[in-house]
């Protein structure tokens, strides 16, 4: 379990590393790629984060 825990945070911040935009936010969304439930939520959070960055670009949000 603490591999996966040590692997999951360097991928993480292997991600985060590569943002050089203090306007862009990175979302990180640890799932199990078989359990199509938790796939659907991530694909609804970051439709729904898609969907404000615009409405917020914009200003309806």
């Amino acid at each position: 379990a603490q591999e996966y825990s040590e692997a999951a945070a360097y991928i993480q911040a292997q991600f985060e590393a590569k943002n050089k935009s203090t306007t862009k936010e990175i979302y990180c969304h640890m799932t199990c790629a078989t359990d199509t439930n938790n796939i659907q939520f991530v694909f609804d959070a970051v439709t729904d984060v898609i969907i404000a960055n615009n409405l917020r670009g914009c200003g309806l949000y």
